[in-house]
């Protein structure tokens, strides 16, 4: 029987330098075998690809050829069984796959006679050996990684806002680059709790960058930018967190800050609208005359001069000046005029609050603190260690780098402490001034702090009739403490309408207080109003 035989010649990438499996080396030595003995070439099949699989491109080309019988062959040829598979399973398989066909597999220089059943445990050593091979690679491969990751080293390609380089030892190392300064301030923007993260890529993208929507919430959720590395856990170790020696970009309190956004835990509730600044009450108006939404737009006369309306569709002739609306409604929010003993009661309840949670936060602080002793004392300990010769250099530099993170970590906690208690108080206090001061905010506030504060007024649409805005439902907590137009509007006494005592002032159930942009145009206060205390939720 003739012999006829296709060639198969296989060189994956990373093996491409090796003198000994390139592909002019592996074509001449199979030619001169062919030869030699007398073989017909039928077909040369060079392949760049894996042999993890037989998912090959050239492979699958010239097995469908086989099936097909557009290839007539009765020997594959190839230098070592490493050429034809790395997957002893997956070898097995399409040897019994080519015989079927009539094809012998032939490892030239690892010949076996697979009539012999004996032979089979060659064989079995020839496919495995380079399945081992593999897999001692990818396991120095990770005990490589997993050492220069607890080293602090940044071993992929470099985050956003980092470039990879080389340091002087050849090792490479993650640097600032031009991009650093943005994304800084957008973790900035993100952690005042006034934005989403979308809102905040389109914020940078018009400051001329190019972030895109799928990958951007991940920058913030990457550790590395405050200078932390994440080593997962393998086998019988658990998960660690090392300082990484590379610049951070940000502050580990603003990145656990983020977090806390990200989270939900400090995120406030933010609008965004498309609405004209002189339109704020869009939306919020009903039509006086058919009951529909009112809308708004801007007309230009032959002044040249735009006007603004809110008014009705389909048919319905409802029309009115804008600023006549809106300096009604400002009027609305002036008349509201929180009584004196509610603004002592709110103070009083406030202190109350705070000397509790001040408690609360000593009693912390200290057990923060003196976690923090203990974990510097055991580097000391170490230290001392290392110094009397009971322990090594490395040994020492282990525990050090275990510990450090631990103190960093607590530190921040104890920062974030103080910065909080801080804000807690400010907003606190600006936030009772705006309450009191509706009208002259709305005036001047932007157009999202203008629509807050009408969500945060109104419990249903308004009407805009006679000159005045009118509504049915104003915010209950507002009823309930202030005087609308010079009289107060809470409970009255059946007899003789005067105000009752403040105990029966105090609502049941839990009510919002409205979101005030309180002087500071991004920060927004929520608090939550109980028979016991207002709570302030931060």
């Amino acid at each position: 029987m003739k012999k006829r035989a296709i060639i198969y010649i296989r060189v994956s990438t990373d093996e491409q330098a090796d003198k000994g499996h390139s592909l002019n080396h592996q074509q001449d030595f199979l030619r001169k075998y062919c030869e030699l003995h007398g073989i017909e070439i039928v077909e040369i099949v060079i392949e760049d690809y894996s042999a993890k699989t037989f998912n090959r491109p050239a492979f699958s080309s010239m097995l469908n050829k086989l099936k097909t019988k557009k290839l007539k062959a009765n020997m594959l040829l190839f230098a070592k069984w490493d050429r034809f598979s790395r997957n002893a399973p997956d070898a097995y398989g399409m040897i019994s796959t080519l015989n079927k066909l009539g094809i012998e597999p032939i490892a030239i220089e690892q010949p076996i006679d697979l009539n012999v059943p004996e032979n089979k445990i060659m064989l079995a050593f020839y496919l495995s050996a380079p399945e081992v091979e593999n897999d001692r690679r990818a396991l120095n491969t990770l005990v490589c990684m997993r050492r220069a990751k607890k080293e602090g080293r940044w071993i992929s390609k470099a985050p956003r806002g980092y470039n990879n380089k080389l340091d002087e030892n050849e090792k490479r190392i993650i640097v600032l680059n031009e991009e650093a300064p943005i994304i800084k301030w957008a973790f900035e923007q993100l952690a005042t709790g006034q934005y989403g993260v979308e809102e905040v890529r389109r914020m940078c993208n018009e400051k001329g960058n190019n972030f895109r929507k799928a990958r951007f919430n991940l920058i913030f959720k990457n550790p590395a930018y405050c200078g932390r590395m994440i080593v997962k856990a393998y086998k019988t170790e658990g998960e660690q967190i090392v300082k990484g020696i590379h610049e951070p970009l940000i502050t580990e309190a603003l990145y656990d800050e983020v977090q806390f956004v990200l989270t939900g835990r400090r995120l406030k509730k933010t609008y965004t609208v498309s609405v004209k600044d002189q339109l704020p009450l869009r939306g919020f108006l009903t039509c006086p005359r058919c009951g529909k939404n009112l809308c708004g737009s801007g007309s230009t006369g032959g002044s040249g001069i735009k006007h603004y309306y809110y008014h009705c569709l389909k048919g319905c002739k409802e029309r009115v000046k804008a600023d006549e609306v809106n300096t009604a409604f400002s009027n609305l929010l002036s008349s509201f005029k929180f009584i004196n003993e509610i603004k002592e009661l709110y103070n009083e309840v406030l202190k109350e609050v705070f000397k509790r949670q001040g408690d609360e936060k000593v009693a912390d602080r200290k057990v923060l603190e003196i976690e923090i002793d203990k974990n510097r004392e055991r580097i000391n300990r170490a230290q001392q260690m290392m110094l009397d010769g009971e322990i090594v250099m490395s040994e020492y530099r282990e525990i050090k780098q275990s510990i450090e993170p631990k103190i960093e970590n607590l530190l921040s906690q104890q920062i974030r402490f103080n910065e909080t208690e801080l804000e807690y108080r400010t907003y606190l206090k600006k936030g009772l001034t705006a309450v009191q001061n509706l009208g002259h905010l709305f005036h001047f506030t932007d157009i999202n702090g203008k629509r807050e504060i009408i969500r945060s007024s109104l419990k249903e649409k308004a009407v805009f009739s006679k000159g005045e805005v009118r509504t049915e439902n104003i915010n209950k907590l507002i009823w309930l403490t202030a005087a609308i137009g010079g009289r107060y509007k809470g409970v009255e006494n059946e007899k003789g309408g005067e105000i009752r005592p403040l105990s029966v002032m105090v609502p049941g159930r839990r009510l919002e207080l409205p979101h005030l942009t309180a002087y500071a145009p991004q920060t927004y206060l929520s608090t939550n109003f109980n028979t016991r205390a207002f709570k302030m939720i931060y």
